[in-house]
């Protein structure tokens, strides 16, 4: 079933593909043999020529694989009606030619730039004009001139000029509406909301058209200028296209019924035709330049709107996520502040509990393995608690919920405090630890509980991260109003392509093994605790030398008054 329906459709294309190579040859014969037929007294050639216009739209409209059957059927359209214009075969050749030579040098500069592909801007515009009136109309009027020259000896100037004007306005007229006019442009103009407006205008072209006809001597052709471009305004290019084919139709009826103003009907009927050509490609020069910078300004317009409404959009989803954020914040903060209170009770109780086991505070245990497991539970719990602690407050600060109660700390106490508690972890890890407080700072203004924070998360990682027989320094320097705490391990270091990634919350370098535990937490929330005091975090690490943390703590309003 599926190879029938591909075959329907590809010889559907096929039926479609032939049948518009039929309507376009159809057209393309009919316009080519009218305009010679219509205009046939003025001479050979054709005072008023829109074949070649048809074509070139056609040729841009369709891709430039469809080229060479569309300008096959078209040449032998133009062949067959220039036969039935009573030329000898070699004179309608000739014609054909000059025919295709014209509308070639169009297309192809056009489609090779992509211009077709935004006609409507006026430098497009002006391309096209330039392209037609200096080389296409030149090029086709030169081969016709010299064809008839040849087979008829008509005078090739005389030839060549009426050729030029008929091809080269007729091209200019048409063309650029056939490419610029939509049909939904079209539709929405005798809408329900622009008919009125619409058909009052047409009727002011219309009522030209009768006092043109009626009295030709009061000389009103002049009025369609004010009135197609004030049409041009209102509708667009659909409405000026539509009110020139108007006024265009009935002007040159005029013509052949000898009803124009005196001042023309003084030229030969050809020479009339002529000038009315002019005077529309005139105005349709300007209703083109003043539709497509209305167009584009209507499409910028357009645009505009769509992006302020897009703005609005967004910036309505970013107040809603705002909202959702802030409330899933709020409610992360709660849970995490009942859970505070959970979560350390119980765990409080087994590292007491660990505590008086490992102590033996009832008596000895009959085996010394219980102790061991007493003292790894106990370990484990600690730990537990320092990264429960962490997350809690690393929350906090998130949410703007950690208040600091700042006051003057003894900076070498609080030193030597956090270093008595983790001298045993250092000790069992086979790490020095050492405290250079020489010159140290006498105090600083800080929280004492956020402080020993800061100081315990830098000594814990130097430890963890410091290989056995390797040491720790913690020192103290006065940095202008502020106190610089350093912690200098001689560990494992850190690439410095990685140091930047530091300092972020749940962010850890390298692989985490069983010995080396850890969220990722520590640095991130000293980084923090340190910016809410008003300081700063500095790292330096050289790969497998060791690495170096310093914050910056506010010095005592005292010392730093001293300072």
């Amino acid at each position: 079933m599926s190879g029938e329906s591909s075959n329907t459709n590809e010889s559907t294309w096929r039926r479609m593909s032939s049948l518009s190579l039929f309507v376009l040859s159809a057209l393309i014969f009919v316009a080519d043999w009218g305009c010679v037929v219509l205009t046939a007294h003025t001479g050979r050639i054709a005072a008023i020529w829109v074949a070649n216009s048809i074509l070139v739209a056609s040729l841009l409209k369709h891709a430039r694989r469809d080229w060479p059957q569309m300008i096959a059927v078209a040449a032998v359209a133009y062949f067959f009606a220039n036969m039935a214009s009573h030329d000898q075969p070699l004179t309608a050749a000739g014609l054909t030619f000059a025919n295709i030579a014209e509308v070639l040098i169009v297309v192809v500069p056009l489609r090779w730039l992509g211009f077709d592909k935004v006609f409507s801007r006026t430098e497009v515009l002006l391309f096209f004009y330039a392209l037609v009136l200096i080389c296409a109309a030149t090029v086709s009027a030169g081969i016709a001139g010299f064809t008839l020259y040849y087979m008829t000896r008509a005078p090739v100037m005389a030839v060549a000029r009426s050729w030029y004007g008929a091809d080269g306005l007729g091209l200019c007229l048409l063309v650029p509406f056939l490419m610029c006019v939509k049909p939904v442009a079209v539709r929405e103009m005798f809408g329900r909301d622009q008919l009125f407006g619409s058909a009052l205008i047409l009727a002011c072209v219309l009522a030209v058209t009768v006092m043109n006809t009626v009295d030709p001597k009061n000389s009103s052709g002049f009025l369609y200028f004010p009135v197609l471009m004030l049409l041009t305004f209102q509708r667009g290019l659909a409405g000026g296209a539509i009110g020139l084919a108007v006024a265009a139709a009935a002007s040159f009826t005029q013509v052949y019924m000898h009803r124009t103003s005196p001042v023309v009907a003084a030229y030969s009927i050809s020479q009339q035709i002529a000038i009315v050509q002019f005077y529309f490609a005139v105005i349709g020069f300007t209703i083109m330049m003043a539709g497509a910078n209305l167009d584009e300004r209507r499409k910028l317009e357009r645009g505009l709107a769509t992006a302020v409404k897009r703005s609005e959009a967004s910036r309505e989803e970013a107040l809603l996520a705002k909202e959702v954020a802030e409330q899933a914040s709020t409610a992360k903060s709660a849970f995490l502040a009942n859970m505070s209170h959970e979560l350390r009770t119980p765990l409080n109780a087994v590292m007491g509990f660990s505590e008086l086991i490992k102590s033996e505070y009832f008596g000895p245990i009959g085996d010394n393995r219980y102790r061991e497991y007493a003292g790894l539970i106990h370990g484990a719990g600690s730990h537990l608690l320092d990264l429960i602690t962490d997350v809690l407050d690393m929350s906090k600060i998130e949410a703007g919920k950690l208040e600091l109660n700042r006051e003057s700390v003894a900076t070498v106490q609080i030193i030597r405090d956090c270093v008595e508690l983790l001298e045993e972890r250092a000790a069992s890890a086979g790490v020095t630890l050492r405290v250079d407080t020489v010159g140290a700072p006498r105090a600083v203004d800080a929280d004492r509980r956020a402080l020993k924070q800061i100081l315990l998360n830098l000594l814990s990682n130097a430890i963890k991260f410091t290989p056995s027989g390797g040491s720790i320094t913690i020192a103290a320097r006065p940095a202008g109003s502020f106190c610089a705490l350093s912690v200098a391990d001689t560990g494992v270091g850190i690439a410095a392509a990685d140091l930047h990634r530091l300092g972020n919350p749940f962010v850890q370098l390298g692989k985490n093994d069983a010995n080396k535990p850890g969220t990722g937490l520590g640095l991130a929330l000293v980084r923090a605790l340190s910016e809410m005091h008003g300081g700063t975090l500095t790292v330096e690490s050289t790969l497998g030398a060791g690495t170096t943390v310093t914050v910056t703590i506010p010095l005592a309003v005292a010392q730093a008054a001293a300072a």
